[in-house]
């Protein structure tokens, strides 16, 4: 009986140690509070982390800093893998007496995949600055690389000692820097980066928050960057962007890479503008509602281009669209150099039309055009830059219901001018994205056809060649680096199946047969009689062909 008793008396036990070790909820015994936690798994280290109370109804995302210690990324990957957000490092001082302003020799790359990939990004400087000034120095030196991209995450100053592999080294820990002295350094840098129209930020770990520079002050006034080791951290302090690990395994990269939690009110579009909380004990009671946003959540960015005719998100700031009526559709172009064409069929119920554009492949779209006649159905867009790629919206209005009604929208990237065949000089891989780091479609040999479309252009004026890839059945979207060697020539499109020949007299001697709609580079043309042929390079996904169709066969671009 007894035995039976202690049983039952150690089953009674592990369940109520149970409730506490596994429930999402804490509980203080010593007093009446009783408050929710809020945990979830990094999606980069598969841990389980426990945020402060503070953040209760914030979003929480995914993230990572890097560096050139990081090697070459592929962000394509990462985005996928689930990171909404990068901070990359711009550059730094040298650790000597001279202390040289550096960049880093990744941080274009780095900032131009991300960007490409649909990433946010902010940047960061290691400081080793010894006075307001130099801290003023670097600021300035940073945002001078910056200031063609679109960042809009915060900037960094991170500060930090440098070690050589034991002990401590560098200017500033040599220096011996007051608290007071560095706290001096490291408000002048945020100073500098907030008069450039930047968020500045200030990174340093939970035990130089305190012992070197004086983190409640700095959080007082502006975002901290909390590093801290550990699955809960008990900072006391303010902090927005949490470094819990330099251990995280992201895939694209190679290696561990440095992971981070960014807490924000905001959705991640518009979260650069939040203020960091302010993080105060209290024994107020608190809610046991659990949050609805943890780490695992990972919202996916759209692509800002899509060559592709099809609906598309409505910019911000537009009254909100419905499906009670039709867009204009179909949606194309007719383009020269000098201007771009636009043409639509209006639905039936629509009163007038609404046009926006993008400059630029990460730029935001803004209205060129409103059409209050529903039988205008054509905009000719002289505002152009050759060779230039641009990307346009439009949706149909109602303007006579009681309330106005609007469509969705038909995109459509169309460059100025018309569009050329290319031939490779030489072997080129052939890129998915306008982006340095994306993967390869296809890597093509000498003298393959291309059709070039015209030049994809960032707001920091990097360019990439636009081209089509063409396989027996399919056409690709691919880009080039803007340095690619090509020869250009007029192009084609075979109207219906034909054949290659030798040479331009007999339709018997034939080289291989031209699919419908297979894209040729016309080199020459010829006359024989009164048949007229074309002299062209032609390639199949293997192997490039040069011979003569009969000019009938052949549509001109």
């Amino acid at each position: 009986m007894k035995k039976k008793f202690l049983s039952r008396l150690l089953i009674c036990s592990l369940i109520i140690q149970s409730v506490f070790l596994f429930s999402d909820t804490t509980y203080f015994l010593n007093n009446t509070h009783v408050s929710a936690a809020i945990t979830g798994k990094s999606p980069f280290t598969s841990s389980t982390y426990t945020h402060n109370d503070i953040f209760k109804n914030y979003n929480i995302y995914n993230g990572i800093d890097v560096s050139k210690y990081n090697g070459d990324i592929n962000w394509d990957k990462a985005k996928k893998d689930g990171v909404d957000f990068v901070i990359v490092r711009v550059g730094y001082r040298g650790y000597g007496k001279s202390g040289t302003l550096c960049t880093d020799p990744n941080y274009k790359a780095n900032i131009e995949g991300a960007l490409a990939a649909g990433i946010k990004v902010g940047v960061y400087y290691f400081t080793e600055a010894l006075t307001t000034d130099e801290a003023r120095e670097e600021a300035e030196f940073c945002i001078s690389k910056i200031k063609d991209y679109n960042i809009t995450l915060p900037v960094a100053i991170d500060y930090e000692y440098p070690t050589d592999g034991k002990n401590p080294i560098g200017r500033m820990y040599n220096a011996k820097l007051t608290k007071a002295e560095a706290t001096a350094n490291v408000k002048a840098f945020c100073a500098a980066v907030k008069k450039a129209g930047y968020t500045p930020l200030v990174y340093a770990n939970k035990s130089d928050l305190s012992s070197l520079i004086n983190g409640k002050t700095i959080g007082n006034t502006y975002k901290v960057w909390l590093a801290n080791y550990t699955t809960k951290t008990t900072y006391a302090n303010s902090y927005e962007y949490w470094q819990y690990t330099s251990s995280g395994k992201v895939n694209g990269i190679t290696g561990k890479v440095d992971c981070n939690f960014w807490y924000t009110k905001k959705s991640i579009d518009t979260a650069e503008t939040t203020s960091s909380p302010v993080i105060t004990p209290t024994n107020t009671p608190k809610p046991t509602a659990a949050p609805t946003v943890k780490p695992t959540a990972k919202p996916t960015a759209k692509p800002t281009v899509k060559p592709t005719v099809k609906p598309t998100a409505k910019p911000t700031a537009t009254p909100a669209q419905t499906t009670k009526i039709s867009a204009p559709k179909p949606f194309k172009a007719v383009s020269t150099s000098k201007s771009i064409t636009l043409k639509w069929t209006a639905p039936k119920n629509a009163t007038g039309f609404e046009i926006y554009r993008k400059d630029f492949y990460d730029g935001k779209y803004k209205k060129v055009k409103t059409i209050n006649n529903v039988k205008t159905q054509k905009y000719v867009d002289s505002n152009v830059e050759s060779y230039h790629e641009y990307y346009y919206k439009i949706r149909s209005v109602n303007s006579k219901s009681a309330k106005k009604l609007y469509s969705s929208y038909l995109s459509l990237t169309v460059s100025a001018m018309q569009h050329k065949a290319a031939i490779t000089t030489s072997s080129l891989k052939l890129l998915k994205k306008p982006s340095a780091q994306a993967d390869t479609l296809k890597t093509l040999p000498k003298k393959f056809i291309l059709e070039y479309t015209g030049k994809t252009t960032y707001k920091n004026n990097t360019t990439f060649l636009h081209m089509y890839y063409y396989t027996k059945n399919k056409k690709y979207n691919c880009w080039l680096p803007a340095d690619s060697k090509l020869k250009y020539y007029k192009g084609g499109t075979a109207k219906t199946s034909t054949k290659l020949l030798k040479e331009a007299k007999s339709i018997t001697n034939a080289i291989v047969n031209v699919p419908s709609g297979s894209y040729m580079a016309v080199l020459s043309t010829k006359k024989i009689g009164l048949l007229s042929f074309y002299k062209v390079r032609y390639s199949d996904s293997s192997k490039s062909y040069v011979g003569y169709v009969t000019a009938k066969h052949i549509v001109l671009q």
